[in-house]
């Protein structure tokens, strides 16, 4: 899942206390609960041209914040004030308890600085927030989650959304300490960041090792990442592929 435009400015020129200049988005005052959904018509369109369940997405507190320039008039110290993620991440629960009211059951937040450095201690008690008004709350973490993946266990979310295709986080996947927290992984097996389609052989055999690893039972399979910045056709493909190499294995 992705939003259709920039996983940072669509929430944030939609949240009183934000500006917009030179292309960055600066904190200018204290950060408020928006009057209405920045993502809502966009999910209820999605739902109505597709055939499959559509999730919700919303841009984790810590990520909108890391992703903001502090101006020196706001009431925050910096773009890592607790205080600022945690207003963030009741401004952002607003926003799911819209998209559950529009009829999401799977919303996904998504937390990419959590790989690089991001202080999970305020960062994951900021995802608690958020994702109370989920029916099935997801986590979307990318990059290398090998050494805080214990640590994002104990985040109050049913699913764990992690890349394989291009990573090397299989490694860092124990069954047993996945099924004592209750989780499931989503299982990346499309690497979003290429054009080049995998084939269906090579997306079974990626599904197959994480089956071997995770079991079958604990995995949803997706992409690495969102796909809005690839070419149509390959995006299709890739998904199509994907969606071949599941039937297979059954």
């Amino acid at each position: 899942g992705q939003v259709r435009a920039d996983m940072v400015g669509i929430f944030a020129l939609n949240m009183p206390g934000y500006r917009k200049e030179g292309g960055r988005y600066h904190v200018a005052g204290r950060i408020e609960v928006p009057d209405k959904p920045a993502t809502v018509a966009d999910y209820r369109y999605a739902r109505k041209i597709s055939k499959a369940k559509v999730k919700g997405i919303v841009t984790g507190p810590t990520t909108m914040a890391r992703s903001s320039v502090v101006d020196r008039g706001s009431p925050y110290k910096s773009n890592s004030d607790p205080e600022l993620v945690y207003d963030l991440a009741y401004a952002q629960a607003a926003e799911v308890r819209a998209l559950a009211a529009a009829g999401a059951e799977v919303i996904q937040i998504d937390e990419p600085v959590f790989s690089v450095g991001a202080d999970l201690e305020t960062g994951i008690r900021a995802v608690d927030i958020v994702a109370k008004a989920a029916e099935t709350p997801a986590m979307h973490v990318c990059g290398d989650v090998r050494q805080i993946f214990p640590r994002l266990l104990e985040a109050n979310v049913r699913l764990l959304d992690h890349e394989f295709a291009r990573s090397r986080n299989l490694e860092a996947m124990d069954r047993e300490l996945i099924e004592a927290h209750g989780k499931l992984i989503g299982y990346g097996v499309l690497d979003t960041a290429t054009d080049a389609v995998e084939s269906v052989e090579a997306v079974e055999r990626t599904i197959r090792q994480g089956i071997a690893k995770i079991g079958k039972e604990n995995l949803w399979i997706d992409p690495d990442c969102g796909m809005r910045l690839r070419k149509r056709e390959a995006a299709f493909q890739k998904l199509a592929n994907m969606v071949e190499a599941v039937r297979r294995i059954g």
